[in-house]
């Protein structure tokens, strides 16, 4: 069991679609506290019911992979896949009844078409594991698969200011309360996130708790019962079971930038659905990622402006000790993330540039790694460092990735374009590999009213010629409607 040492999602998944890539690393920070849609309050428990929201998104996405394989590896004739699938999510938000409210979610994802890719479902199976599936499959991997689910369904409660008599819309006070299945999102999701460019994104049953009573300072903790995955009830990797897992995130907002302090306790209980144990960071598993964690960091972001320039700043440290059932032989690695850039207009067009570095530490026997993490957001889109069942898979060695990011504003509208370029080098030399490859992408982004959103993308890899990986290109096209 581990143990305890002494931002919203609706806005998170606007901000992907429009404004992935905004950062060198990640996605953008939101709030740790009052996430997600807290409506009006009524003293009338059937007006509370009937006076909700309904919301709907619809994604359509074609995603192409190609992986350059030697002729002579035993995966060769298995480097491309194509899929076109629509993602269906249906909610609905009760009002409040003296501050109490609740939420459901329906999600669904459609294949449209042929099934050419390994999707990470019951096609992949134990025997004869992730290498075996694929040459069955004979496809590379797009983890989108056919599923229906409840994403969310839990009850909330928003406290009231003093000489309030309940939490009405004017009257919202510091505390709310979240219990069921729910989305959790601190920070940028490099830790905790809901993998929201996956058709499927992923939720968690927890009990959740934040307060900013304090002006300026914002606490959350939630702990964790599940971690219900992207990957369908046919998968063997559907879900995490947690034991005594706890989540903490606890922010300042200074004039000049935000500080958070944050702790994730992770205890993994074994899935029967795998043959392997989890928790233990077993080297030669595919549970290798999952080993039982406990992570202590410190994260700070801002800007300061100086006429029309914006200087922006990002620092971020960690430190990740295995927890309870990791392996004898598994030790602490640090976390370090360091961005520097600038917002400025250019032609009369807004412009953001940033460099930055960040190094997940591996000591040669296992590295840091963040399971629950958005994954796709960080490390290139070509997903060199995300595991067959998904999660980082952060290899013995570590990584370093340098990167540059470009965000040009405007040019046709109301639009966005990002590029990106990543150099990934190990942290520590493990068997000869040093030299992981480079990655550049393209993104362009543009909505065509507040419903309609519009979005292709492109990333390529090179390998590095020491042996980690292959050349991949992948491209996505895609469409949105969203209500809310």
């Amino acid at each position: 069991m581990a143990t305890l040492k002494p931002a919203s999602a609706l806005v998170a998944a606007i901000t992907f679609t429009l404004a992935q890539g905004a950062g060198a690393v990640g996605l953008p920070d939101v709030s740790n506290a009052h996430t997600g849609k807290q409506l009006q309050n009524t003293t009338n428990f059937t007006g509370a019911l009937t006076n909700g929201k309904p919301d709907l998104w619809l994604r359509l996405r074609h995603e192409d992979v190609s992986d350059d394989i030697p002729a002579g590896s035993p995966l060769s004739g298995t480097g491309d896949a194509d899929m076109t699938s629509l993602r269906t999510v249906l909610g609905y938000s009760t009002a409040r009844f003296y501050g109490v409210y609740g939420r459901v979610e329906f999600e669904a994802n459609t294949r449209i078409g042929d099934d050419n890719a390994l999707n990470v479902d019951d096609d992949l199976t134990f025997p004869p594991g992730p290498a075996g599936s694929r040459i069955a499959a004979g496809h590379s991997i797009i983890p989108d698969n056919e599923f229906q689910e409840i994403n969310e369904a839990y009850i909330g409660w928003r406290s009231a200011t003093s000489g309030c008599p309940d939490a009405s819309e004017d009257c919202n006070g510091g505390t709310t309360v979240k219990l069921g299945r729910q989305t959790i999102i601190y920070n940028n999701h490099r830790w905790v996130g809901n993998i929201i460019w996956r058709q499927n994104n992923q939720s968690y049953d927890a009990l959740r708790l934040d307060n900013t009573s304090i002006n300026n300072l914002s606490a959350s903790y939630a702990y964790l019962d599940r971690v219900n995955r992207t990957f369908g009830e046919n998968s063997v990797f559907n879900e995490f079971e947690m034991d005594s897992s706890h989540l903490i995130n606890v922010s300042y907002e200074f004039p000049f930038g935000k500080l958070t302090a944050y702790g994730y306790l992770l205890d993994f209980d074994d899935n029967p659905r795998t043959p392997f144990p989890e928790g233990v960071g077993a080297v030669g598993t595919p549970g290798i990622a999952n080993f039982d964690s406990d992570t202590w960091g410190f994260r700070f972001v801002g800007k300061r402006k100086v006429n029309a320039f914006a200087l922006l700043y990002e620092l971020e440290w960690a430190n990740q000790e295995p927890g309870d059932d990791a392996g004898p032989t598994l030790s602490d690695n640090d976390y370090y993330n360091v961005e520097v850039g600038g917002a400025f207009k250019l032609g009369g067009k807004p412009l953001i540039v940033k460099v930055g570095q960040e190094v997940l530490e591996g000591n040669g026997v296992n590295a840091v790694q963040t399971p629950l993490a958005t994954v796709h957001a960080f490390n290139g889109w070509a997903d060199k460092f995300v595991g067959a069942p998904g999660g980082t898979a952060t290899p013995p060695g570590g990584l370093e990735d340098t990167n540059v990011t470009v965000v040009a504003k405007g040019l046709i509208g109301k639009s966005k374009l990002v590029f990106q370029y990543h150099d990934y080098q190990a942290d520590t030399t493990v068997g000869g590999l040093d030299d992981y490859g480079t990655e550049w992408s393209a993104l362009f982004a543009k909505p065509f009213s507040k419903q309609w959103l519009g979005l292709v993308k492109y990333t390529s890899f090179k390998d590095g010629d020491d042996g980690f990986s292959v050349d991949t290109d992948k491209f996505w096209l895609m469409g949105q409607f969203r209500f809310k």
